[in-house]
């Protein structure tokens, strides 16, 4: 009961900052666009431990600062998932959308943001094993 209270309360957070935020960014750069929008679960250095983290979330927030994992992304997927939120990549369904919050180009310099957090850019290769160490029958 404490766990879908906890994950309840993570979820309710969510629609409510995305609720709360003005049409377009509340901050000049990509950095501080990330501090409002994506610090509560990805933490304030991208790492996976934002206040929204708990183990008892279905999908954890990605580390973005792991070139392994991030690697895997295309600029657009990246952009997709910001724009329309996790599930449209097969990731965390509860990651909101932000494309109503943020104009495309902010998006896209949240993705270079993002890219510098990683150190790293699109690698085909790192896609390739990462669909390959799937489990059978998951997305």
């Amino acid at each position: 009961m404490r766990r879908a209270l906890q994950l309840g309360l993570i979820i309710l957070l969510l629609l409510l900052l995305q609720s709360a935020a003005p049409r377009t960014s509340v901050a000049a750069t990509a950095e501080e666009n990330f501090r409002w929008f994506c610090a509560q679960c990805h933490g304030p250095e991208g790492r996976g431990d934002g206040v929204n983290h708990t183990p008892d979330l279905p999908v954890q927030p990605r580390n973005l600062t792991d070139p392994k994992d991030v690697g895997q992304f295309s600029d657009e997927e990246m952009v997709a998932t910001i724009t329309k939120g996790g599930a449209v990549n097969d990731l965390s369904a509860i990651m909101p959308p932000w494309g109503d919050r943020l104009s495309e180009a902010e998006i896209r310099e949240l993705v270079r943001f993002i890219r510098g957090l990683c150190g790293c850019q699109f690698d085909p290769a790192l896609k390739s094993a990462a669909q390959r160490a799937k489990p059978p029958g998951s997305p």
